[in-house]
């Protein structure tokens, strides 16, 4: 609601919402287990980290699969 403001697409005011999101609840976590900011900010760096591995992942399978099926088709 408050991304609409912002003049921002459904897309990326979803994925700032997912982020602010997961930031409230390590937060609470945080709190409710006596963690410092420092280990939470890293655990937060972490997981956007494995985050943004699992999309490159996947990035770099949705291409590859794209040039053995353009390499079959030439070859068919």
């Amino acid at each position: 609601m408050i991304f609409s403001l912002l003049k921002l697409n459904k897309k990326t005011s979803a994925a700032l919402a997912g982020i602010v999101i997961g930031a409230a609840s390590l937060w609470a976590l945080s709190l409710w287990q006596n963690i410092g900011a420092k280990e939470l900010l890293r655990m937060l760096a972490a997981i956007l980290a494995m985050l943004g591995g699992l999309a490159l992942a996947a990035f770099c399978a949705v291409a590859l699969l794209k040039l053995l099926i353009a390499t079959l088709r030439r070859l068919i």
